[in-house]
């Protein structure tokens, strides 16, 4: 039910996680805080936030009140990548979102994406292809993007040089890498000409693994994909 408080409060606090948006400062108590007070109705609601009434909240003031204004205006550059996986559509994860985002480019061409250009992006499946489908045919998400579009966030890619470095290879990445987020490392290896994958086949080339590793770790061993740590895969890109 996209009506329900605790859906819409969920919905808010995704959309500023750090693989998201990225809006620091933005937990659920402040969520919460900006729900109650009638601030907010949902995420793009963020954008029309005045410093002043915010700093009124409890627990705010004018200098927390101003830094997270700031962090929400910051937010508006982040691309389409991070703002596909901002809008919390099933089984769209951040790589998923950034392997659409490097496909369509733009939100609009994203939105008449049919199901055949879908499934034929790599981690998109006919069900992910359906979820994706099913959500831009909903009018109150259209209407929801196009609130995004009038406060300035950014609805495209940009163009990222790929080199050919890891061409024709395919990674997962899994666990807690020692320096690298999770992104930063899928962007290193696109950037270098190699694909990035989110499930571990008999396809995949290299697994590069971090601390508490799980099931993909497990799966690669059975298979027999290599696994390799992020400074292999550092050396390998040549940075």
């Amino acid at each position: 039910n996209p009506l329900c408080p605790a859906q819409i409060a969920r919905n808010i606090e995704h959309f500023a996680e750090k693989s998201a948006m990225d809006i620091d400062s933005l937990g659920p108590a402040v969520v919460s805080s900006l729900l109650e007070s009638g601030l907010i109705r949902d995420a793009a609601d963020l954008y029309s936030l005045d410093a002043e009434e915010v700093a009124k909240l409890d627990r705010m003031g004018e200098i927390s009140a101003k830094n997270l204004t700031s962090a929400i205006e910051k937010s508006k550059s982040a691309g389409l990548s991070r703002l596909i996986y901002a809008l919390g559509i099933r089984q769209v994860g951040s790589v998923a979102a950034a392997s659409l985002a490097s496909r369509f480019g733009s939100m609009d061409a994203l939105i008449a994406a049919d199901r055949d250009s879908l499934t034929a992006i790599d981690d998109i499946g006919e069900i992910t292809a359906d979820f994706i489908i099913g959500y831009f045919s909903k009018p109150h998400n259209i209407e929801y993007i196009e609130k995004l579009r009038a406060a300035g966030v950014k609805m495209t890619e940009d163009t990222v040089t790929v080199g050919d470095t890891l061409a024709g290879l395919t990674f997962v990445l899994t666990g807690t890498l020692p320096t690298l987020k999770r992104d930063e490392a899928s962007a290193l290896i696109k950037q270098a000409g190699g694909k990035v994958s989110s499930s571990v086949s008999k396809k995949t080339s290299y697994v590069v693994a971090g601390e508490e590793a799980g099931s993909k770790l497990d799966r690669a061993n059975s298979l027999g994909v290599p696994v390799i740590s992020e400074a292999e895969l550092l050396s390998m890109i040549g940075d």
